[in-house]
């Protein structure tokens, strides 16, 4: 959020950043790392207390920002070292870092297969969204990526009113979750951090934990969170943290977890 001076009245009006526009949504931000110190302070708050507070021009007010934040940030250098650990490899700060529930490493590796599917994915896209192409859209963007199940795919608009339906509907309660599993999980891997000098683990994991297993159990309309849902949660934190791992270490932790 921003103030300026409206056109006409030339007196301080205030507006919403994209942040803000995103309440009860999700915010995508690209080139993360090259963000000012302005911006970050901002999305320090926004991410933990899900607010902005304003205070300039003689407004002072909080705006809600309770929204997702999904950030894409490129590696020093233009090239992830597998042999530098994440926070290395990255121009981000630690509290930043550990605001997010969830890490991954995208490679640039080299693969045949996964090359030509990339190739044809973005030429059929082009194909298919040119104005004389009213018809074979669909037939198009099957051939750019073959479905390997025998599961026909969920049409979009029903996936999106399923996604809307249990975000706002579904609420389960953590009366049935094995709190001695996450305790655990989460000793090792600040016992990890500790001795690899990786990303710090902190007490946000717990609630990113907490965060996934709620959010699987949404996905499939449950009244209580379950120990698959917990399993989910520490799985997915479990690949997060060993992804961001030097490759030496990366592989120690494969085997000890």
């Amino acid at each position: 959020a921003y103030v300026q001076r409206h056109p006409v009245t030339r007196e301080w009006t205030l507006e919403a950043g994209a942040l803000v526009l995103a309440d009860r949504g999700v915010c995508l931000i690209d080139e993360f790392d090259k963000m000012n110190d302005a911006d970050r302070t901002s999305i320090h708050e926004a991410m933990e207390q899900q607010s902005i507070s304003i205070s300039k021009a003689g407004i002072v007010t909080s705006l809600q920002a309770r929204c997702t934040v999904i950030a894409a940030a490129n590696p020093i250098g233009g090239r992830y070292d597998p042999s530098l650990t994440f926070a290395e490899n990255v121009d981000l700060t630690e509290p930043i870092v550990s605001r997010f529930d969830v890490l991954c490493v995208v490679r640039d590796t080299v693969d045949p297969v996964q090359d030509e599917m990339l190739a044809r994915f973005v030429v059929g896209s082009h194909i298919k969204h040119h104005p004389s192409n009213k018809e074979g859209g669909v037939a198009l963007e099957e051939m750019a990526l073959p479905n390997s199940s025998d599961v026909p795919p969920i049409p979009q608009e029903l996936l999106r009113k399923y996604i809307i339906y249990a975000k706002d509907r579904v609420h389960p309660k953590l009366n049935q979750m094995d709190q001695d599993k996450v305790a655990r999980i989460y000793s090792d891997l600040r016992k990890e951090s500790m001795a690899t000098g990786s990303i710090p683990i902190t007490v946000r994991h717990i609630e990113s934990m907490i965060r996934m297993a709620e959010s699987h159990a949404k996905m499939h309309l449950r009244d209580y969170v379950l120990e698959d849902d917990v399993n989910m949660a520490i799985r997915v934190m479990l690949e997060s943290f060993i992804d961001t791992q030097k490759f030496s270490v990366m592989r120690s932790m494969r085997k000890t977890f």
